[in-house]
């Protein structure tokens, strides 16, 4: 089980990061220090705690810091079991930040922003990773509770990812988290399906972030979109080419041969994962993205048929 800090009385959960995420770290910094993120006030923070109680001094603290931050891209704080008032003013002074779980925190841009978070309006709308989480769910059979640890074997995201993606789909009141008697979250998704979806729609938006053209498709990271999708699970006519969707993170990875105006193909890149885990037609976008990236199509024999889709749907 991850070990548990308390920052102004809210508990967050340290979660080791791996070696490989930390390349650009000389073997010492590696040997002498813990590492973990930890996600508070909807912010990832890096953490890391000293080996076999070392100390060291608020400058070297903060050399340190400057030199993770730089690999980490995200910020910094030291964990410490204990800190004499000095040696707490001297980190202060250095801009080091620091946790001492129940006692003190020093987080100032981060903390700073705690109340104003609370008192704000919900989200407009879901991440991406979030939107691909509630379509799962939506789309998988019975299970209505999952662990973060779950989800992270099911779905292509990282634990921080679905940590992030939790706490918007719970601010937008899609979910509720509850902590196990082991301290485990559990999140739980109460409301029937079709009721979920309903309460959904204002918070969910298309999944395709741009369109690009190309004559030839490169690679295996493609799956049947558009038109040619809805034909497949309609009564509507297919293309002889039609749209097809990838991933962001894949389309970053290959080479496509592509202009912005014509082609063969229409490349829809996604910003979230094409398929959903389980599903039957592994090369076809799932029904509820399908319809999210095609609902605003001014063609009234699409409209029909989306329509007829989610109507049909088997929640």
């Amino acid at each position: 089980m991850n070990k548990i800090v308390s920052i102004l009385g809210i508990h967050s959960e340290l979660i080791p990061i791996h070696r490989d995420k930390l390349k650009g770290l000389n073997a010492d910094m590696l040997l002498r220090f813990s590492y973990y993120t930890l996600i508070f006030n909807q912010q990832p923070i890096c953490v890391i705690q000293a080996k076999n109680k070392e100390t060291h001094t608020p400058l070297h603290y903060k050399r340190i810091v400057e030199q993770l931050e730089k690999v980490v891209a995200m910020p910094v704080a030291i964990l410490l079991t204990s800190l004499a008032y000095y040696e707490r003013e001297r980190l202060i002074n250095h801009g080091v930040y620091f946790i001492i779980s129940d006692k003190y925190a020093f987080l100032p841009s981060l903390i700073a922003n705690v109340r104003a978070t609370g008192e704000s309006k919900k989200p407009e709308s879901l991440i991406p990773a979030a939107q691909y989480i509630l379509l799962y769910h939506l789309l998988a059979d019975g299970k209505k509770e999952f662990t973060i640890k779950e989800l992270e074997r099911i779905i292509p995201y990282n634990y921080l990812a679905i940590s992030r993606a939790i706490i918007n789909l719970e601010a937008c009141r899609l979910c509720q988290t509850r902590k196990d008697d082991a301290g485990m979250k559990i999140i739980r998704f109460a409301h029937p399906k079709r009721e979920l979806w309903e309460q959904s729609q204002k918070y969910l938006s298309s999944p395709v972030k741009k369109i690009l053209y190309s004559d030839s498709l490169p690679g295996e990271y493609f799956s049947i979109s558009g038109v040619n999708a809805l034909s497949h699970y309609s009564h509507l006519n297919p293309e002889r080419y039609g749209s097809v969707a990838i991933w962001d993170k894949f389309a970053q990875t290959i080479h496509i041969q592509h202009n912005e105006l014509e082609g063969n193909y229409q490349i829809e890149v996604w910003r979230y994962p094409t398929t959903i885990p389980y599903q039957s037609e592994r090369k076809l976008v799932d029904k509820l993205s399908l319809y999210l990236s095609m609902k605003n199509n001014p063609d009234p024999r699409i409209e029909k048929e989306l329509e007829i889709l989610i109507a049909e749907m088997k929640w």
